[in-house]
């Protein structure tokens, strides 16, 4: 994943007649920032007050779903599970904004590279710590029908493969971004940065995990406003990082060649 504000060449010396001049404001990025945050908490609201016309079914994995099939359910792992969820998404969502606090200068006029650096590997380890528990409760819970084979091949297996599928998808992305910092110096720090990116895409698949497997997200309850907040400040980050930032555009003009430009 290319970011514009690292994609965005230097200032070249060059004629007018072979060099185009695009003026990007800073009133023109927040503008922008600000509608697709609009945009993003609007949908969550919508989303949040839609309510089912109709009584549905039992939620596959339930422990209603269980009581109906005669299977056996244990409240306790249930609950573990839950914790162990909500703890994992906390810290996931922290482990995003950190990543951008990490690469913006101006917070490093405040606070220790190093320091930063250290609270997001460690939120980002405790994240994946929390959110394996949460899957190998599942193991517990014969309402499910899930292995550890399951919990490593996704959409195989189980109750609700495509939700759970993503969960799990998204985790092995994340496993292979964390990881992926052993091979740093191997591989080149443009070329690694460009990998670790595909952390935003760990996180949107564990949201559609999180927001698809139980309708309690989809409700106006203080879990999914929650989960809504989260995911909205994650999108914040990532678009902070994404376009250029205020100091390079004061800096005047980005010049780009026509040839680049068609």
């Amino acid at each position: 994943m290319t970011l514009l504000s690292d994609a965005v060449p230097p200032v070249v010396a060059g004629t007018p007649s072979d060099r185009v001049r695009i003026r990007l404001r800073p009133s023109a990025l927040v503008a922008g920032v600000a509608a697709a945050a609009a945009a993003v908490l609007a949908l969550a609201l919508v989303l949040l007050l839609a309510r089912p016309a109709v009584a549905a079914a039992p939620i596959p994995g339930s422990p209603l779903d269980a009581y109906d099939k005669g299977i056996p359910y244990d409240m306790g792992t249930h609950k573990i599970a839950r914790l162990a969820a909500m703890v994992a998404y906390v810290l996931m969502v922290a482990t995003v904004v950190l990543g951008v606090v990490l690469r913006m200068r101006y917070f490093q006029r405040y606070v220790n590279r190093r320091t930063v650096y250290g609270a997001h590997m460690t939120l980002a380890l405790s994240a994946l710590i929390f959110g394996a528990v949460h899957g190998l409760t599942f193991c517990y819970q014969p309402v499910w029908d899930l292995r550890i084979a399951n919990l490593l091949l996704p959409f195989t297996g189980g109750l609700q493969r495509l939700p759970v599928g993503f969960g799990i998808l998204g985790t092995e992305l994340a496993v292979a971004v964390g990881c992926s910092v052993w091979l740093q110096q191997r591989i080149g720090y443009r070329r690694w940065l460009k990998f670790h990116q595909y952390g935003y895409a760990a996180f949107g698949l564990i949201w559609l995990h999180i927001f698809t497997v139980h309708p309690e997200p989809r409700h106006a309850n203080l879990v999914a406003v929650g989960i809504a907040g989260g995911a909205l400040g994650c999108l914040l980050a990532f678009l902070i990082r994404a376009l250029p930032s205020p100091s390079r555009l004061r800096q005047g003009t980005f010049t780009n060649s026509v040839d680049g430009m068609r």
